[in-house]
């Protein structure tokens, strides 16, 4: 049984926007040095803060925002709450650091209050404009309009000011660049319309996108970037993510990088088609996990997507104990490298999957190797102790 929560439609206390918490949460890792070292396409589907090569450090950094994604909280809230954990760490103030890179050490500011405005505004506009972007595509029909509007801000770039209520349509590939936030500090925005408002404002044809050469001097790269974006805000973010969400759906997860497959199943399976699935009325059959390669080769299967059918969606769960979203996200996380084993007793075929934490959770799935598939069977709740005599049956082999 699942939650419809987050399922398009309308509540009179929506909260944060799930698209928007999603985006950020369904994010994987990357530490690095420099934002110069990570490209537009990485920063989609990876978490990333410049000099925070320490997991510890990411992760508190990450977590935080998060919780103002989610709360709502102001800068000053979340500056609060986080700069104690970082000097606790270490990570404050001018420190000298090593660049892997170069194997060079030299001063750097690590954590500041003007830095952590930085990471705060950059994170949650961008989370936002992606979480909008989903909407914005599942609404188009409706609203098949996009006019870009000027923020806040007491003065504009003049290229972003040229912009001003231009309008054009939802798919114009205008929007896989100019799609604000378009630079460090952008507050501009677009406004989903009807196509009556927008003829009445005036459709405007798709203008042409000025580029210039930039440099990227730790890389040694040249790249062509729109006039008037700053490097590494030339890309849509909300559609990168959709894209690699199609290809998943697509079944091309070899077009696919490994942090591209496995924010795209996250995202697939914390989304609302998913819970339709759960609830027996989507008529789809749904990928929510990847297995790991050295999984596949084990079992002889090889399948790397797990799917899930409505049939499958109906016995998940139970009314006291419903599947929802954020349990779909754990299980695809656990799919990918949580406890696993292959039960083979009396003829079975099947992957039992341990997703561990403070409520548990077992998911088997039918391993179909004749026609090269991976099925949810069931997912239910469980305890470590059951789990554990599960594991110590005949015929159940420990895989990782």
């Amino acid at each position: 049984m699942a939650e419809t929560d987050d399922r398009p439609g309308y509540s009179f206390d929506p909260g944060p926007p799930p698209e928007a918490s999603r985006f950020l949460a369904n994010k994987g890792w990357q530490p690095a040095f420099s934002w110069l070292d990570v490209e537009p396409e990485e920063h989609a589907v990876a978490f990333s803060v410049a000099k925070a090569t320490s997991l510890d450090v990411l992760g508190d950094i990450r977590a935080e925002l998060q919780t103002a994604l989610d709360d709502g909280l102001a800068f000053a809230e979340f500056q609060k709450r986080l700069r104690p954990r970082l000097q606790a760490r270490g990570w404050w103030g001018t420190q000298a650091v090593t660049d892997p890179a170069t194997g060079e050490t030299a001063p750097a500011k690590l954590g500041t209050p003007r830095r952590l405005r930085t990471i705060y505004d950059a994170n949650l506009r961008s989370a936002r404009a992606a979480g909008q972007w989903d909407r914005i595509q599942r609404t188009k029909a409706a609203l098949p309009y996009l006019a870009y509007r000027l923020g806040p801000s007491e003065r504009h770039r003049p290229h972003h000011a040229a912009k001003e209520w231009l309008v054009l349509p939802v798919d114009d590939p205008f929007w896989q660049t100019w799609y604000p936030p378009n630079g460090w500090g952008c507050k501009c925005w677009v406004m989903q319309i009807s196509r009556s408002r927008a003829e009445e404002l005036g459709i405007d044809d798709s203008p042409e996108i000025d580029t210039r050469e930039w440099l990227n001097n730790r890389t040694g790269e040249t790249k062509m970037v729109p006039v008037g974006i700053d490097p590494g805000w030339d890309r849509n973010p909300g559609a990168m993510r959709q894209a690699a969400m199609m290809r998943l759906l697509e079944g091309r997860v070899a077009n696919l990088s490994e942090p591209q497959a496995r924010a795209a199943v996250r995202d697939m399976a914390s989304s609302w088609l998913v819970q339709r699935v759960l609830a027996g009325r989507s008529g789809a059959r749904v990928s929510i996990g990847i297995m790991a390669p050295d999984i596949a080769d084990a079992i002889g299967n090889p399948a790397r997507l797990v799917r899930i059918t409505d049939a499958a969606g109906q016995k998940v769960g139970t009314k006291n104990t419903p599947v929802t979203t954020a349990v779909m996200a754990r299980v695809s996380d656990a799919i990918a490298e949580g406890p696993m084993a292959w039960d083979r007793r009396e003829g079975r075929d099947d992957l039992l999957i341990f997703v561990d934490g403070p409520e548990p959770w077992h998911v088997v799935l039918k391993n179909l190797t004749r026609i090269g598939e991976l099925w949810v069977r069931t997912i239910h709740r469980t305890t470590r102790r059951k789990w554990e005599a599960d594991l110590s049956r005949d015929g159940v082999e420990v895989l990782r």
